[in-house]
């Protein structure tokens, strides 16, 4: 709510009257009321994925284009919404003032070539430290914000997580359905509902953005906050095996080599390809790789919350070590128990991941 922006709304997506959220938004909208602020309760139900579901009425009643889509557990700096234009008008280093304003309805839709996705790297907070959460916060600010800044830096492919993205909305609304289940209807639905039937929507939408309309994804400098509630290692391995079941239906191949990408992996065999080469002991080698990958981790991490380390609570080496340690073991038993399996526990609901990336809710 307190954004440094001349001129925004904020709306909050509810679920229901009796959504839990209700009351602390409330509470925010009477702390600022000078903010241009307003509830939507969303019944609309267009396909298995609540997100979508509960989007498609803001989406309607939004005074403008420009759409900044964040999920409750994101937190940002003020000054955050500004860069994040910026980056969208693809003008570097300039000031909030010298923006253009996010209400200007003059502003066309972005257009092939140009700038149409902002996006952000999740950083994870934790308040709970419950195991399961640490690694999940071991996992997103070291391996995944790697692998994450390294495919956006190259950007031969989209790759987008859907915790804080800006977009047109005209260009979401003028998209294609990617799903088959739904393209067999008489008058398949375009926009928005044509993602409902997916998971991952956010990838969906980002991929028909940049491959039916063309359009450039930028990454913002600022680092999303995902405050992680308490997990347990139960939970962790099965929400890290659900989204590698729909990565593998998606993108098999890349799925395929996620492995060769994890430190024992490499480290292992590293170390036999350098003792058969050079005879060098496998074990030196080893302990030395897994330090080396550790440090980069530790870098990794150190450097992406430079600018926020102010909030939440402390983060000690230590801990972030030794969830570390348990994140790297539990890689790759993680990704043979996602590989031999299709079926996934999402938000208390039994679901069937289809080879086309779609779900099938399988407990009804």
């Amino acid at each position: 709510m307190r954004l440094d922006y001349p001129k925004y709304e904020v709306i909050f997506a509810l679920q229901s009257k009796t959504d839990e959220a209700l009351g602390v938004v409330e509470m925010l909208m009477n702390k600022f009321p000078h903010v241009d602020a307003k509830v939507v309760i969303n019944g609309e139900k267009v396909g298995v994925n609540p997100k979508v579901n509960n989007l498609m009425e803001p989406f309607r009643q939004a005074k403008y284009d420009l759409l900044w889509v964040i999920d409750a557990t994101i937190t940002v700096t003020p000054h955050v919404l500004g860069r994040m234009v910026d980056a969208f008008v693809s003008r570097r280093g300039s000031d909030v003032e010298n923006s253009p304003l996010i209400s200007d309805d003059e502003r066309p839709p972005p257009t092939r070539g140009q700038v149409g996705l902002v996006h952000q790297v999740p950083i994870a907070v934790v308040y709970q430290r419950t195991w399961g959460s640490l690694i999940e916060q071991a996992y997103l600010n070291s391996t995944h914000a790697k692998m994450y800044l390294s495919i956006n830096s190259v950007a031969l492919e989209s790759c987008v997580v859907g915790k804080s993205n800006m977009y047109s909305r005209a260009n979401v609304q003028s998209l294609t359905t990617p799903s088959p289940t739904l393209r067999k209807q008489p008058d398949p639905p375009r926009g928005l509902a044509g993602f409902g039937p997916f998971m991952a929507e956010d990838n969906m939408i980002a991929l028909s953005l940049w491959h039916e309309l063309g359009l450039k994804h930028a990454m913002e400098g600022d680092v999303a906050l995902d405050f992680i509630g308490a997990m347990s290692v139960h939970a962790y391995i099965d929400r890290r095996a659900r989204w590698i079941r729909v990565r593998k239906m998606m993108t098999l191949p890349a799925t395929l080599l996620e492995p060769l990408t994890e430190s024992i992996a490499c480290g292992l065999y590293g170390a036999w390809a350098t003792h058969k080469l050079f005879g060098w002991w496998r074990v030196p080698f080893f302990v030395i790789h897994m330090a080396l990958w550790l440090a980069v981790d530790l870098d990794v991490r150190a450097k992406l919350t430079t600018n926020v380390r102010h909030i939440g609570p402390p983060a000690g080496k230590l801990a972030f070590t030794a969830a570390w340690a348990a994140r790297e073991v539990l890689a790759l038993p993680i990704w043979l128990y996602a590989m031999i399996g299709s079926n996934v526990m999402w938000r208390g609901h039994k679901y069937r991941v289809l080879a086309s990336g779609e779900a099938k809710r399988i407990d009804q």
